[in-house]
């Protein structure tokens, strides 16, 4: 596995693969991170994954967490107030860090896996992709790794550890030309190299979209204390020159629109930023640390994979900066490959299983990119006339009675989800998996991701996920070291009996909620408000069955132990794959690594709302969407 681009994306896929034991090689053309901070902002979805990573362990100690944002208007008064909410994933919903010391302490903690190399201060200069030919059968003691070389010899086969069975002798994969004349050979490659991705252009890769004229300052500065008085992350909407301002570790950060005609040169002179700084802080009192003048981009590569190469990060996709998403989308992306390359790299899933990494991650930014944009042009506008009518709408939005409270109690936030169109049939697919409070038999209070692996999870409702399954579903478990535990509510641990995998009390019922919550209606969204009968055309259905209340359901559930339980099915990225109403047989499992459209499984799914004596969800799910 060679990744070109030692970055943060680069670094996170790197950290991600080698601390799964795959072998891996990443090469960048500069020795050291760039020494000055760019993105500034992570959401609790990417701090969820950043804090399991080698040395960054205590990234939450160095990171400015942020409550609320704001906007003001011209005279600095307060138009509207955006609270940020508590978040399920145990993360602060939004925190500003330092990109340099992230970076630092990311490389320091991947230089402790033994499986990954750097070749820092080399640049890619060519790639040459060979076919596959031949497996055959044996017994390979090899790992579980690509291997990367300095040659082009063939550098390994692809099997389980010491175990016999069939081996791809894989003589294709990349030969990798560096720059030094040296060459090394990997069954994959993923480009990481930045928006101007060499890696992509060597493809022949199309970067489709545009490069905006309007151009922004950034001064980043030091101060000795935090500036009180700045506490929020905060939009200007004025037209006279909108700005942005947000607090940093150890300091702060500002962005101005520079305005047609002005010399970009002099505003960033000293004399320019501190004509600046005057109206929000004492240009004595701080240090600038920086100053830079930037354009914003938004565009996607025409496609995220040719062969056995693959892109990531801004190689793939550019945005602009007003949703604070740029990093976070590059994180999505190494995540997203991640457990991908390793199910393959492992034997354990085809080529073909990277296929819907586009498809899956590209919907994401595509989204994100045309919300960055719509949040740009109310910030960037500067005609008053325009300006004046969106203050007053926001300021009205924040005075309307219940609105108010919803929007500064955190309305505005949504809860990380696949698209619908991409996640699968299921029930709850695409939904990310929280990090509750539980507590284990022992009495220890712990979240959930304390008992996480980097691997597949299966969560059982009030009784084991893995006593159900059939030899089958059990050997695919096996294979892939599924982490497996019941869930049950406060109290239920005396009384849970027949379970031989670890158990765990939800203490704040995130979990049973889930297992159980209307939100499971976005399968009739999927089947139709009626339900299609298996074969049947799309005019013979039958009556959706009655709804049932998610709370009786989950006391039935749990005090039952006749029937089997609900078995949430988590892949390692944190998003649920689905919830089976029993626990999934082995022929349903294959579908799991990428689900098709509307299944056997989702009719199985279905079929089961019709038993007495079934204690099914589903029937709550499949009522029509409101």
């Amino acid at each position: 596995m060679l990744i070109a681009g030692y970055g943060p994306v680069g670094a996170v896929l790197a950290a991600l693969l080698g601390g799964r034991g795959l072998s891996v090689a990443v090469v960048d053309p500069q020795h050291e991170p760039v020494p000055l901070p760019r993105a500034v902002s992570l959401d609790e979805e990417i701090l969820r994954l950043l804090v399991r990573l080698p040395g960054l362990g205590d990234l939450l100690d160095h990171v400015h967490a942020s409550e609320r944002s704001t906007i003001l208007g011209p005279s600095r008064r307060v138009l509207i107030e955006l609270g940020l909410g508590e978040s399920e994933l145990g993360m602060p919903a939004a925190a500003f860090f330092h990109q340099p010391t992230l970076e630092r302490d990311l490389r320091a903690g991947i230089a402790t896996l033994p499986t990954v190399r750097t070749h820092l201060g080399r640049a890619v200069t060519a790639l040459h992709q060979h076919p596959r030919t031949g497996t055959g059968t044996g017994t390979s003691n090899t790992g579980t790794g690509t291997g990367t070389s300095t040659s082009t010899s063939n550098t390994g086969t692809t099997g389980t550890t010491g175990t016999s069975g069939t081996i791809r002798h894989d003589d294709g994969g990349v030969t990798v030309e560096l720059d030094d004349g040296s060459r090394l050979r990997a069954r994959w490659v993923v480009g990481c190299d930045g928006a101007a991705s060499p890696v992509r252009r060597m493809l022949g890769i199309g970067y489709q979209g545009s490069t905006f004229t309007q151009r922004w300052l950034v001064v980043d500065v030091t101060a000795p204390a935090p500036l009180a008085h700045l506490p929020y992350f905060t939009y200007s909407c004025d037209p006279r020159r909108p700005s942005v301002s947000m607090p940093m570790p150890g300091g702060h950060r500002w962005e101005w629109m520079l305005l047609p005609g002005e010399d970009p040169e002099r505003m960033a002179a000293p004399d320019g930023v501190r004509a600046l700084l005057r109206p929000w802080v004492d240009p004595d009192q701080v240090q600038v640390a920086r100053t830079a003048v930037y354009t914003f981009h938004a565009r996607t590569a025409d496609r995220w994979r040719r062969g056995r190469v693959l892109l990531a990060g801004d190689a793939a996709h550019s945005m602009p900066p007003f949703s604070g998403q740029g990093l976070g989308a590059g994180v999505r992306d190494a995540a997203a490959l991640a457990w991908r390359l390793d199910e393959i790299l492992r034997g354990l899933a085809g080529d073909d299983l990277l296929d819907s990494y586009e498809r899956e991650r590209r919907r994401h930014v595509e989204t994100v990119i045309a919300g960055a944009l719509r949040i740009g042009r109310i910030l960037q506008t500067t005609d008053p006339t325009v300006s004046r009518l969106t203050r007053a709408l926001l300021f009205t939005l924040d005075r309307t009675p219940g609105l108010r409270q919803a929007l500064r109690g955190g309305a505005i936030q949504q809860r990380p989800r696949l698209p619908g169109q991409v996640a699968g049939p299921l029930p709850g697919a695409g939904l990310v998996l929280p990090n509750p409070r539980l507590r284990t038999l022992d009495g220890r209070r712990c979240h959930l991701d304390d008992l996480l692996t980097d691997g597949w999870t299966l969560i059982g409702l009030g009784g084991d996920p893995v006593a159900g399954l059939d030899p089958a579903a059990r050997a695919w478990a096996d294979r892939r070291g599924v982490t497996a535990f019941a869930v049950v509510a406060p109290g239920g641990l005396r009384t849970l009996a027949g379970v031989t995998c670890p158990a765990v009390e939800d203490l704040d019922g995130t979990l049973i909620r889930l297992l159980t919550a209307p939100r499971l209606a976005r399968v009739a969204r999927l089947a139709h408000p009626t339900r299609v009968g298996r074969g049947s055309s799309a005019t013979d259905v039958s009556p959706a069955p009655r709804a049932v209340a998610p709370r009786a359901v989950a006391s039935r559930a749990v005090a039952s132990r006749a029937v089997a339980p609900r078995v949430a099915v988590v892949r390692p990225d944190r998003f649920l794959l689905g919830i089976f109403s029993t626990p999934p047989r082995g022929t349903d499992l294959p579908g799991f690594v990428d689900p098709p459209g509307r299944s056997d499984m989702l009719h199985a799914e279905l079929d089961r709302v019709d038993r007495p004596d079934s204690v099914d969800l589903v029937a709550a799910a499949v009522t029509p969407a409101p």
